[in-house]
């Protein structure tokens, strides 16, 4: 009899233990731990992970551009293209000619800020709105004006790049406003936006900060 009951015990263990190894076994199947976490390790990565088509330009290949474009536009405000002594009146206006190297014609002049600034506002610089600073004249390019003086209210300037998408980039700058009497008085600040079109980086927007 006893031996009966220890024989039915031991059965009886057997059957919990069987039943409790296949609960545990069918909870670890559901874990989500166990079941997602292989997908985590692939698709949870941060937007700083992210693998784009274009890699990222230098910094300082970007500070050379904005420092280029910055001369480029100087050209119609505060420094125009030096010019010979001969000069040419058009509509009550003098021209001289333009005595830049590989900037002779209209076109070369062009093709020169298309490599600076957008389609857009290449065209806004040569034709400005009827007050045009360079023409085209038998052919050959021509200037006329002064530059104006750089504006004395303006201090230091500080840049910093920003990247705002795969193929665009804003150029920060911070300008110092300057009191009569030459101490700081405030901040002003700008944005020019540096983004990929069709086959080159350009500048879609852009002026002088003093």
């Amino acid at each position: 009899m006893q031996k009966g009951l220890m024989q039915k015990g031991t059965w009886m263990l057997l059957v919990l233990g069987l039943l409790l190894s296949g609960c545990s076994g069918e909870t670890a199947a559901k874990d989500p731990e166990a079941v997602t976490a292989p997908e985590t390790a692939v698709y949870g990565m941060s937007a700083s992970q992210v693998q784009w088509d274009f890699p990222p330009l230098p910094e300082e290949e970007i500070l050379d551009a904005y420092q280029r474009a910055v001369r480029v536009y100087s050209w119609f405000e505060t420094s125009p293209l030096s010019s010979s002594g001969e000069v040419v009146t058009v509509d009550g206006t003098l021209y001289q000619k333009v005595g830049e190297e590989g900037l002779t014609e209209l076109s070369s002049l062009r093709a020169y800020l298309r490599g600076v600034f957008s389609q857009e506002l290449t065209d806004e610089l040569l034709e400005s709105g009827g007050a045009v600073r360079y023409r085209d004249i038998h052919g050959a390019l021509y200037v006329t004006g002064e530059g104006r003086s750089c504006d004395e209210s303006k201090g230091k300037t500080d840049i910093q790049i920003q990247q705002t998408s795969e193929n665009a980039y804003s150029v920060n700058v911070t300008v110092e406003l300057l009191d009569a009497g030459g101490a700081a008085a405030g901040l002003e600040c700008w944005s020019f936006p540096y983004t990929f079109e069709g086959d080159r980086w350009v500048f879609s927007d852009f002026q002088l900060v003093n």
